[in-house]
């Protein structure tokens, strides 16, 4: 993502929040409710001016104020009514164009980055982009508060408004430098704050295997560089507030010594009112109030900028192509539909994963790929549930490439069983229909449990199909979690299996009976499987032995216990290690 042609920064932003389709109807209201506010702000001293005269007896003047401070209060809960519509509805929309385009980004985009910053994508940056445009439209009442009050001090005493002139330059420099550093440390709070919560939420996750290992100590130690950061970033933007309050304090000195000074200078002359002098004191207070904000919008504007260049790469990076020319249904029924590698080769970054292999998974037949570890096996399966593209060469479905039939269809059409098994937060049943995207009766959920020998254990459940099963599937043991995943294969029926150490977990009887119920499933299925089970490999039809990302040889376990060293060491190493195993 970082190599695209790129168009202008802010080209970015505003391109981002014209997709998102924000409401900027309910933006203008907020701006005309808030203009409204100010305008009534604005005339409130010079009515405080009239009562302070002594016209506090002046109903029309008391009945006055008290209608501008009812009317005050309406528009300041209109204004806050859009606020609090509008900050909502802008995040979830420019969600809404970030989620659907970072979930069909291709795998690599995944491998390249990482899943912190992904998340940043979808939850930090849509609020500093909220932020920016929110103040963007208290820009307008702010310019407005600016003018209106320097003019309203003009018209009351020339001499006092220019007198305050030199201050001008004091309280913009003073604002915008305390916004400046007040974002920028707040910024580093927000950024150690991220690093912080992905370093705890890597690790709690794994704790049994940090308490496997005993590693506390050195996670501990791990964490203390962590929080230190976030200290020192903590202690930047406390050290900053402990100069800002002084430095505003200030301003406000100087602005009310000033006014003070010298509009006591002009009563005493008699060329202004005490009144005057405390009305002309309010005034002065909506300019410094207002030029700060300018200096706080300059920051925030930034941080949006910054967002909007990091949305932009997501949106420009290639996104799966979901439609293509052929369905799957109308490939996969077909007698000669194999699965072919042709003259594939896929690097990883740099490293090269597979080197020009060439294997077929024949239609209907059971094919094991078997290899030492990190020899290209799980990137074929990659390949062939197309989650990557090959850098040289094709898939084939029969004699049609991958690439001209539908994406979703294709994976749809395939089930994946890993060792792994991986479940998502949720019920036992909505785990088993996971990917399934049309309504599936119970009775079938259960069968397809017995099949995969989980029905014994979910029933064991008092909630059944029910049962929540955790974070990443926490509450229930790895060979739960397996039968889970292969229960969820049974009720997809696919046209094609791929099985990666799908019985790994899994007892003497529970494999027997998954054994059974698999040779059932898989009749007159192409399934393809990565295992070193010798008795697994006898069953097979076809076998394809994969060393250093290239195909070493192929053929059935007889003729490759014959013909090739490595698939005969692979077979004796399995031979001892169950050996081993009986005798424990």
């Amino acid at each position: 993502m970082n190599d695209l042609k790129r168009r202008s920064s802010w080209g970015e932003f505003f391109h981002l929040i014209r997709t998102a389709k924000l409401p900027w109807h309910l933006y203008i209201f907020q701006i005309v409710a808030s203009l409204g506010t100010t305008t009534l702000l604005l005339s409130m001293p010079i009515v405080i001016q009239q009562i302070m005269e002594g016209n506090i007896f002046d109903k029309a003047i008391v009945w006055k104020y008290v209608y501008m401070n009812i009317a005050s209060v309406v528009l300041v809960t209109i204004s806050s009514l859009f606020v609090f519509l509008t900050s909502p509805i802008t995040k979830r929309n420019i969600q809404r164009v970030i989620w659907p385009k970072l979930i069909r980004l291709p795998m690599k985009e995944y491998r390249d980055n990482k899943s912190l910053n992904m998340i940043s994508r979808v939850t930090l940056d849509p609020a500093y982009i909220d932020s920016a445009i929110s103040d963007f439209t208290s820009l307008f009442n702010t310019t407005y508060s600016l003018v209106g009050s320097f003019v309203i001090m003009y018209t009351m005493n020339v001499k006092l408004t220019l007198a305050l002139l030199p201050v001008i330059p004091y309280i913009i420099i003073v604002s915008i430098v305390v916004g400046h550093f007040t974002q920028r440390t707040q910024h580093g709070v927000q950024s150690q704050l991220s690093n912080m919560t992905a370093f705890f939420a890597e690790r709690l996750p794994k704790i049994r295997l940090i308490k496997t290992f005993g590693k506390e100590d050195f996670e501990f130690e791990k964490s203390s560089r962590v929080i230190e950061n976030q200290y020192t970033a903590d202690k930047k933007r406390a050290f900053v507030d402990l100069f800002a309050e002084p430095l505003m304090q200030s301003v406000q000195a100087i602005v009310v010594g000033t006014v003070l000074v010298y509009g006591g200078y002009l009563v005493s002359k008699g060329d202004m009112k005490v009144s005057q002098v405390i009305s002309f004191y309010l005034y002065v207070q909506f300019i410094h109030n207002n030029v700060l904000r300018y200096g706080m919008f300059w920051q925030t504007v930034k941080q949006a900028k910054g967002a909007s260049e990091e949305i932009a790469k997501i949106q420009e990076a290639g996104e799966e192509q979901l439609e293509r020319t052929y369905t799957f249904n109308e490939k996969a029924t077909q007698p000669n539909a194999d699965l072919t590698l042709e003259n594939v080769s896929f690097s990883y970054d740099q490293r090269l994963a597979l080197n020009n292999v060439n294997l077929t998974i024949p239609k209907g037949k059971l094919t094991a790929i078997v290899g030492p570890s990190g020899g290209g096996k799980s990137t074929i399966f990659g390949m062939l549930e197309r989650l990557y593209e090959p850098n040289v060469g094709r898939v084939l479905i029969g004699t049609t490439p991958a690439d001209k039939v539908h994406l979703d269809e294709w994976r749809a059409g395939i089930a994946y069983v890993s060792q792994n098994a991986p479940l998502l937060s949720g019920t036992i049943r909505e785990n088993i229909l996971y990917g399934i995207h049309e309504e599936v009766d119970d009775e079938i959920v259960w069968l397809a449990a017995r099949h995969a020998s989980a029905e014994e254990f979910i029933k064991e459940f008092p909630e059944g199909l029910d049962k929540d099963v955790g974070e990443f599937g926490t509450k229930l043991s790895g060979g739960q979690r397996q039968r889970i995943a292969i229960a969820r294969a049974f009720v997809m029926d696919p046209e094609y299996l791929l099985l990666d150490e799908a019985m790994a977990s899994l007892d003497a009887q529970s494999e027997h009976d998954i054994n059974r119920a698999l040779r059932l499933l898989m009749k007159g299925r192409t399934t393809a499987l990565i295992s070193h089970n010798l008795r697994t490999m006898k069953q097979m039809d076809h076998i394809i032995v994969v060393n250093n990302g290239q195909v070493e040889a192929s053929g059935t376990h007889v003729e490759l216990m014959q013909t090739n060293e490595l698939y005969g060491n692979l077979i004796e190493i399995q031979n001892e290690k169950n050996q081993m195993l009986s005798a424990t």
